[in-house]
């Protein structure tokens, strides 16, 4: 989805659309009652969220992506929601948290 912030027209429409079916196999399997993925639904939502500029909704993603991930003990995925929210801080321009995350 990173790909996807920069990209543009069909390119941009296309990797959307993947990511939505992924966010949907996700879900249907944290629904099942696989937490072992959760956290990767966290993070998915959160780069969905500032594709479409909610970026409330991409805060909040991304802090329950770290809080899910440290909880269960997944923590290089951990490392990568905390990469990945820093960079989203940086880009709005609050150097605190972007570096808190980073």
């Amino acid at each position: 989805l990173k790909a996807a912030q920069s990209a543009s027209g069909w390119k941009k429409r296309q990797m959307k659309k993947c990511a939505r079916k992924t966010l949907q196999l996700i879900q249907g399997w944290a629904k099942n009652g696989n937490v072992n993925v959760v956290h990767y639904l966290y993070i998915l939502e959160a780069e969905l969220a500032l594709l479409h500029g909610k970026n409330k909704d991409a805060k909040k993603s991304f802090n329950d992506a770290i809080a899910t991930s440290s909880r269960n003990g997944f923590i290089q995925d951990r490392a990568l929601a905390h990469e990945l929210a820093s960079a989203y801080f940086e880009a709005q321009g609050d150097d605190y948290w972007g570096d808190y995350h980073i």
